[in-house]
């Protein structure tokens, strides 16, 4: 969504990336510019029909059914344990994408809406750092801090925003901590300024909070805010009505269990995919 306020472009694969940002790679110097890559449907996705967004898109209506039996959960929830599924690489052009950033010395990390915490007793921070670690997806080097919490943020959940091993994550999608705020926050928290931004997200709205973030406190960077589409038309399997239903009915029913569960935050499938 070009004329969307913070999108640059949008672009279906990472070899379009790859060329695109080689003008800003070439303007300002390595030092000055910071590389970020949202995670989920970027660089990976669950590998099950159900998430598919093809098959979310046809099915959707079932999806929303299932949510107005939760009208007080937080919707991200059910999402949490897509993480638990084995996930796939969305594109392999994100290898050589990564090389050429990092062989000019960029600073590269990862930046998630994923809310932080505990989750079926692991550290949910881990577990997304395990499965990009899986597909050789690192993002540990460019910072020699491994942990920050940023505890001058709202909390939620009973949890803040945290930088972990290379990963941003920013608790939530909606409110005080969405992508952008949380950015300015671990810019400010090390000191950086830098003069371009490189945000490559499968979510316009992401790209425009960062940039409303950065005009606020950070007016002199640049945002090259790239909409990534490349995961929008993968399906390799379909599935039928009753099993898509009995899959997203199995997540929000494990995900009352939850701690704070019942909220009036909402973020729903359609706004997700």
């Amino acid at each position: 969504m070009v004329n969307q306020r913070g999108v640059s472009t949008t672009l279906k694969s990472m070899e379009e990336v790859t060329a695109y940002i080689q003008p800003s790679l070439k303007l300002y110097a390595p030092n000055d510019i910071l590389c970020i890559f949202d995670i989920d449907m970027t660089l990976l996705q669950p590998k099950h029909p159900a998430a598919y967004a093809p098959n979310v898109r046809k099915h959707l209506a079932i999806y929303h059914d299932i949510q107005r039996h939760y009208p007080t959960m937080d919707t991200s929830l059910p999402f949490l344990y897509n993480f638990l599924l084995p996930q796939r690489l969305v594109d392999e052009g994100i290898y050589p994408l990564l090389q050429v950033v990092r062989s000019k010395g960029i600073k590269v990390i990862a930046l998630t809406a994923t809310l932080t915490g505990d989750f079926e007793g692991r550290s949910v921070e881990d577990l997304r750092y395990q499965s990009l670690k899986e597909k050789k997806l690192s993002f540990d080097d460019s910072f020699a801090e491994s942990y920050l919490v940023f505890n001058t943020l709202p909390m939620y959940r009973g949890n803040y925003p945290t930088f972990y091993k290379g990963v941003l994550f920013s608790n939530s999608e909606k409110g005080t901590t969405n992508k952008g705020t949380v950015l300015c926050a671990f810019l400010k928290k090390l000191q950086l300024n830098p003069k371009c931004i490189i945000f490559v997200d499968d979510r316009a709205q992401n790209l425009t909070d960062a940039y409303d973030a950065l005009k606020q406190d950070f007016p002199q960077t640049q945002l090259l805010g790239i909409e990534y589409v490349g995961a929008e038309d993968y399906c390799p399997e379909e599935i039928s009505a009753e099993d898509f239903k009995a899959f997203w009915s199995n997540c929000f029913e494990k995900a009352c269990h939850l701690p704070y569960a019942d909220t009036q935050a909402s973020l729903s499938l359609n706004e997700k995919l």
